[in-house]
């Protein structure tokens, strides 16, 4: 066998593979690994992650032998593509519990297969695909943590590109949100030497290997590389490229994660609300928001008007998970809270945005979002004083009654919608990106009137708290009364959203609501009421 492998930034990719906290199995050969769990989470909504990938190549041979990546896991997710040269008549057999995703083939030269396979408590130290007939091969199995074991496959697509020096993989559409994209590129090689400059995966992917196998006139050239995408929807084609004309194939597959939300606009909800438990906590006197944590699962983050208090209360029965003050910040109207991305991995996004009179903030007409990074209540993080960044903004047209603040879970826009009390016309705005610096007013940029529904009871029309969907495609929005739901067209832009006709969802029945937030996972959404104690979390579950 001879095989070459280049990697472009060796240094980079081991520092990445020490990041994920990866091991190396210590199999001996022929043996059986018994698998332990290993804990990948990075937020609530689990994140696919790389893990490691091994990769060989033979020459007239009916086997290819490709042994487990390093640090795999149980639950964790693996892909296997095979690539055979000279034959595309041959067929390929995989081991036991791989499942066919699909091949790609020239007319002639070239097949690529891709499988994939669950990670069971005892795998093989290596796994051996058959060949019908004795042909060069060339192939790779690479590890994913954090996939839905149930499900792990959202979407896949690849092609044949003839004598091209494009890798192209036709655009997919993917169902949820934060999934992988993987991408394999394999090429015909009929060099004496593996090139300087072999392929180059698409844009943006970060690329794992870029191996070759030498064979005169009948070589290969295979790469395989991963992105991260957002939200979910219509996923330009992944094109990567390669400085020789030759035939190849280009494939890609989705990798779905662990509790990914579903991302279908026409969600319903259950007709009835459940009481999930009371909130305990002595320090929440004047609940006036509810945002879901990004990186402790079942945490729930509540908080004051006028104080700095911060309560975590648990999904599961409201108990208390964690209590926190905010540094150096005196809160002038707390109204709502969000979380969402920032620049330290997640962050909570307080809105201190209320006040019927927009002379009582100082200065006057300012108002302030506070970033602070989340508490890690798994590692022990209960209490304690958090730090705020402070984000001070005017809006453009005169200051604002408002009590509902939203950040997109995929770009980080931060939303800001007021509160009407005569006609239901709310406005929405959001804050420029990119952001100023901490401490620097900034004017809101106003994004689009939002009409609610109107009544003789001008409660109904009076938007007191609001979030965007996991999916980042809708928003829920509350009213002292009620709830609506505000959906984007399929593949539109999530600020089309504004303007649709607003979905009424289940009344979960509040004297003064003023709290609102999705399950990270999109399978329910919970209320709070600012009034009468005790403080109650409701929950309405997605049918």
């Amino acid at each position: 066998m001879a095989l070459e492998v280049f990697r472009k930034d060796v240094w980079k990719w081991v520092a990445a593979v020490s990041w994920l906290g990866l091991a190396a199995c210590g199999v001996e050969s022929g043996s059986e690994p018994r698998l332990e769990p290993v804990s990948t989470a990075r937020h609530a909504l689990s994140t696919v992650a790389h893990r490691s990938s091994t990769t060989a190549s033979v020459k007239a041979s009916t086997t290819l032998t490709l042994a487990l990546p390093p640090g795999t896991a149980v639950g964790d997710v693996l892909l296997a593509r095979v690539s055979n040269r000279e034959s595309v008549t041959a067929t390929l057999t995989a081991p036991a519990g791989w499942t066919l995703l699909r091949s790609d083939q020239s007319a002639a030269l070239l097949k690529s297969w891709v499988f994939y396979k669950v990670v069971s408590s005892t795998e093989p130290a290596s796994y051996t695909f058959t060949l019908s007939a004795a042909y060069n091969m060339s192939g790779s199995v690479s590890a994913f943590s954090g996939a839905d074991p149930a499900n792990p496959i959202d979407t896949h697509s690849g092609q044949k590109n003839g004598n091209a020096t494009a890798l192209d993989s036709p655009a997919v559409t993917t169902t949820v949100a934060n999934g992988l994209a993987v991408w394999f590129g394999t090429q015909l090689w009929g060099g004496t030497a593996c090139p300087v400059s072999p392929l180059v995966p698409p844009a943006d992917f970060t690329e794992v290997f870029d191996a070759c196998l030498l064979s005169s006139a009948t070589g290969f050239l295979f790469d395989m590389a991963w992105k991260e995408l957002g939200a979910a929807g219509l996923q330009p084609a992944f094109n990567g490229t390669s400085p020789f004309p030759n035939t190849n194939t280009a494939q890609v597959v989705v990798l779905r994660p662990a509790n990914a939300p579903t991302c279908t606009v026409g969600d319903t909800f259950a007709s009835t609300y459940s009481v999930v438990g009371s909130v305990s906590s002595p320090d929440i006197v004047e609940p006036s928001g509810l945002a879901a944590s990004r990186i402790n699962p079942g945490a729930l983050y509540v908080h004051n008007e006028d104080t700095t208090a911060i309560v975590a209360i648990s999904t599961a029965n409201a108990s208390t998970l964690g209590t926190y003050q905010v540094a150096g910040v005196t809160p002038q109207d707390w109204e709502d809270v969000a979380s969402g991305p920032c620049p330290t991995g997640s962050c909570i996004y307080m809105g201190d945005i209320g006040r019927s009179s927009a002379s009582l903030p100082i200065p006057p007409n300012t108002f302030y979002v506070y970033r602070i990074p989340e508490p890690n209540i798994g590692a022990g993080q209960t209490s304690g004083t958090l730090s705020a960044e402070q984000f001070p903004f005017v809006y453009p047209d005169g200051g604002k009654d408002a009590e509902s603040i939203m950040v997109h879970p995929v770009t980080a826009d931060i939303y800001i919608i007021t509160k009407n009390v005569t006609n239901g016309l709310s406005k929405v705005y959001k804050l420029p990106r990119p952001l100023p610096a901490p401490g620097v007013v900034s004017t809101l940029v106003f994004v689009s009137d939002l009409q609610l529904p109107t009544s003789s009871d001008t409660n109904f029309s009076r938007a007191t708290a609001a979030a965007i969907h996991p999916c980042g495609n809708r928003f829920i929005l509350r009213t002292y009364r009620t709830v609506y739901e505000f959906r984007a067209a399929e593949n539109a832009a999530f600020e089309t959203a504004f303007a649709a006709a607003p979905v009424t969802l289940t009344d979960t029945v509040e004297g003064q609501g003023e709290a609102i937030e999705y399950a990270p996972d999109g399978a329910a959404y919970f209320t709070m009421s600012e009034s009468p104690s005790p403080f109650r979390l409701k929950r309405v579950n997605r049918q």
